[in-house]
């Protein structure tokens, strides 16, 4: 299954609770402008991420 994680870069701060709620580690990980990317060819929409954001700068499409 394709899913779409959008991170809202102004949202986010960097918390990494996202990545440490997905349990796949490799479809988030923290860049080195301190936010979160994805990758979305490995993700499987459960969701984890976005409901452990803190500042809701995760959603799923």
């Amino acid at each position: 299954m394709y899913v779409k994680v959008r991170v809202d870069d102004e949202k986010c701060i960097g918390c990494k609770l996202c990545i440490f709620a997905c349990p796949d580690p490799n479809v988030l990980w923290y860049t080195d402008n301190k936010k979160i990317s994805v990758n979305e060819a490995r993700c499987k929409g459960c969701g984890l991420c976005v409901a452990n954001c803190p500042k809701n700068a995760l959603s799923i499409d």
